[in-house]
């Protein structure tokens, strides 16, 4: 196994032909096949997964590992575990590679100063797909032309777990995955590896195509676990900067959004009433093909489950009020590039978006593209 130079790593669940035709579209890559393995993690699927791996021939080595289920995170941490390769490319179970994937990957990695190298995962915009699904790959869209274009740089906060490569030995030093957190993982690991000085790079032409899509309630239970989970980051995990750093965007939402979620939290019925309206007028808006004022709907929603999630985990309303006033920016820097002194206290990141807009989606759109990452995990 000495000529492996890169294993790819495959979390699945439940995704037996997307698994099978991911498999294959690998077999595709510029990169020669002697130079890479694919480790693949069944992660407890009762869908003929295993069977199906068993039976593929496939010109690069194919290892598969089986576990009860016990998620993502931990079986990507099994998976980089049993790795040869000094470089780890990560990749969800969803995504179709494009051929130069790999050649990619290692071409960033091959520099003085190796890190984490951030691919680019592009919408297949085919399929059956609700409303919700074409409002995230949209925003997912918006979010990567912020990156290319400098206003969002290479971070821990914009690792998604569907499409990033780093050494094996500093995942493995690192701690891998945190398997406790149900979203937000990929972040938190993130956050730690930036930490230790790794360099973050980002690579438009290490692309795969996303191909699953969510039903609407496993849409909206999501939003709010990102929300929750955003708070754990903080008070369970040592990340202190993300409470002021989400406070901070949530007071540059336009003040309906805002009027809207504080009328809204800890009123099930209030928010269950606005959910529903809010989706049908979404939908219809769709059938109609006015998809701005789709997106405001499906956006809407989002951010009701989100900041519920939010005030839920630190401890309800009146709690979540009190944050967002300690928390509100005495001074906010619009149209200029240095933060202001509030901008840049703890440790926070550490280069801010130009305008008010685009502070407020810098958040929103980095919490949807981790979001759709999750679709990947069919679960």
């Amino acid at each position: 196994m000495s000529a492996v130079e890169l294993s790819v790593v495959i979390p699945t669940y439940n995704r037996r032909e997307l698994v099978r035709e991911m498999l294959i579209a690998l077999s595709r890559q510029s990169l020669s096949s002697e130079k890479f393995e694919v480790v693949v993690v069944v992660d407890g699927s009762s869908d003929g997964t295993r069977e199906m791996l068993k039976d593929l021939d496939t010109p690069y080595s194919l290892r598969v590992s089986h576990q009860a289920q016990s998620g993502a995170a931990a079986a990507r941490n099994r998976g980089a575990q049993s790795a040869y390769g000094a470089l780890l490319v990560f990749l969800d179970d969803d995504l179709y590679p494009l051929p130069r994937l790999l050649e990619e990957h290692t071409r960033t990695q091959a520099q003085d100063r190796p890190g984490v190298v951030l691919g680019r995962v592009q919408p297949a915009g085919t399929g059956k797909r609700g409303g919700w699904n074409i409002w995230e790959e949209r925003t997912l869209e918006r979010h990567y032309r912020a990156v290319e274009d400098g206003r969002r740089p290479p971070a821990g906060r914009r690792l998604y777990s569907g499409n990033f490569s780093v050494l094996r030995d500093r995942f493995i030093q690192s701690g891998g995955f945190d398997v406790e957190l149900e979203r937000g993982e990929d972040v938190e690991l993130g956050f730690r590896l930036e930490k230790t000085g790794l360099p973050f790079y980002y690579n438009p032409h290490a692309v795969v195509r996303h191909r699953g899509y969510r039903s609407f309630g496993s849409w909206c239970r999501s939003s709010y676990l990102y929300g929750s989970s955003d708070v754990l980051l903080a008070t369970k995990r040592g990340h202190r900067e993300v409470l002021s750093e989400i406070f901070r965007w949530y007071h540059h939402k336009p003040l309906v959004v805002r009027w809207m979620v504080r009328a809204c939290l800890g009123r099930r019925v209030v928010r269950n009433s606005l959910l529903r309206a809010l989706r049908i007028g979404s939908g219809v808006m769709s059938t109609l093909r006015f998809s701005r004022a789709a997106n405001l709907g499906y956006s809407g929603i989002f951010n009701l489950q989100y900041w519920q999630g939010v005030s839920d985990e630190l401890g309800g309303r009146k709690v979540f009020n009190q944050y967002a006033e300690r928390l509100r920016p005495s001074k906010i820097a619009i149209g200029s590039s240095r933060p202001s002194a509030v901008e840049t206290s703890g440790n926070g990141p550490a280069t801010f978006d130009l305008n008010r807009q685009e502070m407020s989606r810098e958040y929103h759109d980095t919490r949807v593209s981790g979001h759709i990452k999750k679709d990947s995990e069919g679960q």
